[in-house]
């Protein structure tokens, strides 16, 4: 996991698709997701093993996941995000995932995960009234994709995919820029 989180750090185009199986507003359309990490001794991850009765000393690390419009500027909102602390397991590539504010609902939840061989991550998640289903994989460094399902006590409430583009920093893009007209002005 520790991987894992170290290659989504950064911020990412998020262009998600959701489809409801009742009559419930469209969820689908574009934002960036903001992706932090946060050493073991941060304040926040303490807080969060805290809140959930788990040991700081267990976790690896841990990361701010925050959602923001792609077209405002300035610092994501701390209203939309969330802090999740990785748990290793016993067993290589599971372990579980605490987080102060679950995706589905409001509240904080534990989530069991699983790498596969192929380095499908997978996150089970129950919750009061609903239970959730995340999968998420590289494409490659810079393109990931997600795929979710939620399930009510009745069945199938919504489907989701995302795929998410890393954007490339402000500063490294006026790099580039100098570099090019550089280029352009000894030739």
């Amino acid at each position: 996991m520790v991987d894992f989180l170290r290659l989504s750090a950064g911020t990412w185009l998020s262009v998600r698709s959701v489809h409801h199986f009742d009559f419930s507003p469209d969820q689908s359309g574009e934002s960036n997701l903001i992706i932090t990490l946060l050493e073991q001794g941060d304040e926040a991850v303490q807080r969060v093993c805290a809140q959930q009765q788990v040991p700081g000393s267990t976790a690896t690390m841990g990361a701010r996941f925050q959602w923001q419009g792609n077209h405002r500027q300035g610092p994501a909102d701390e209203r939309y995000g969330a802090v999740l602390v990785d748990l290793p397991g016993p067993g290589q590539g599971c372990g579980r995932l605490v987080r102060d504010v679950g995706y589905v609902e409001a509240t904080p939840v534990i989530s069991p995960y699983r790498f596969g061989e192929d380095g499908l991550l997978t996150i089970h998640t129950v919750y009061d009234r609903n239970v959730g289903r995340e999968r998420c994989w590289f494409l490659n460094e810079d393109v990931r994709v997600r795929v979710g399902t939620v399930q009510l006590m009745d069945g199938p409430n919504l489907v989701s995919y995302a795929t998410e583009t890393r954007c490339t920093p402000l500063e490294e893009l006026e790099k580039l820029r100098r570099e090019a007209q550089g280029r352009c002005e000894s030739s």
